[in-house]
Order: structure tokens, then sequence, then C-alpha cells
């Protein structure tokens, strides 16, 4: 291209190329996308469920026990508070240095549960993961679908008409637990 203009080999070029390339592949005409959710489908496969009600009951307990363990450094600050002035400075400091290492550990306690909680669910949802990635597969040759994107994906910013399969790659999980449930209660 020189000063705006297409030279004549630059045209035949192109011609050529699109010639060549079978009609529509270029804008992608007749082929299938699909999406998924794959949030959803953690969210709504059996599997799922039961490791969210796992953690979720985890959680209440150990809340109820780091509550409780608030509620005496609360109770241990209040005496303190109230006491301080009637306390030598070194017994003053000693409470005060008794303090501080029990609040710390309750903060290390609850840092470290909720990364043990981070660590669990993203266990279970990588479990999942996979099994979806295997379903989602079958699916698509049985389809004939080119490509198979997660609808929430920060790279997937639009798709014309995509293929939902989100529903029935649930529906497909619970038939393939089913029978995974099953051949191992014949197998006992």
């Amino acid at each position: 291209m020189m000063n705006g203009k297409i030279s004549t080999s630059g045209l035949v070029s192109v011609l050529l190329a699109s010639a060549l390339i079978p009609a529509g592949a270029a804008f992608g005409e007749g082929r299938k996308y699909a999406v998924v959710d794959m949030q959803a489908v953690i969210l709504n496969v059996e599997e799922g469920k039961t490791a969210r009600s796992d953690l979720e009951k985890e959680i209440k307990e150990k809340e109820k026990e780091l509550l409780k363990q608030k509620g005496e450094l609360d109770k241990m600050n209040d005496e303190w508070k109230t006491k301080a002035s009637l306390l030598s400075e070194e017994a003053r400091m000693n409470k005060q240095k008794d303090f501080q290492e029990k609040f710390l550990a309750l903060r290390n306690a609850e840092m470290e549960f909720q990364a043990n909680i981070k660590r669990k669910e993203q266990k279970a949802t990588q479990t999942i993961a996979v099994k979806v990635a295997g379903l989602v597969e079958k699916i698509a040759k049985e389809r004939s679908i080119e490509a198979v994107f997660e609808s929430n994906s920060a790279g997937l910013l639009y798709l014309q008409e995509p293929v939902d399969l989100t529903k029935e790659v649930v529906d497909r999980y619970a038939k393939e637990a089913k029978k995974a449930s099953g051949s191992s209660k014949t197998k006992k």
C-alpha cells in the first residue's frame, strides 16, 4: 500500500486468499458455540450442594468457637480497664501482654480457618470442574459443537446466540453420579 492506494499485486493477493477460504469460514457461519455457567453447575449438582452444606456447617461451628474466644477477650479487656488503676505497673504490663497474646492467637486462628475453608472449597470445586470438563467434551462431540466457553469467564465478552449447556451438564452429571453410586453398591 503506497500513499493510501492498494497495489495491483496486493489486490490480487487479497482476492486469491478470500477465494481459498471456504464460504462462511472467515465469519464463523454455521458454526456452533456453547457456554456453560460453571458456578451454576457447581451450585446445582449434588456433590456441590453437599460440599457447600458441609462447609457451611463447619463454618458455623468454628464461628461459635471463635465468638466464645472473642467474648473471653472482651471480658478480659473490660476487667483490665476497670482494674488497671489498681494494679501495679508490672501487673498491668503482664495483663496487657497476656491480652495481646490471646488476641493475636485468635487472629491467627481466624486467618488459618479462613485459609483452610478456602482450600477445602477449591478442592471440592476442582474435583467437580474436572468431571464437568469431561461431560462438556462428551456433550460437545455428541452435538457437534466446535467450542464451549465458561460463561462467567473474564475473557468472554460476547457470543451471538450461544447454546447454553448448563442445565444439560447438571442433568448429565446427576445421571453419571447415579450410575457411579449404583455400580459401587453392586460391587459391595
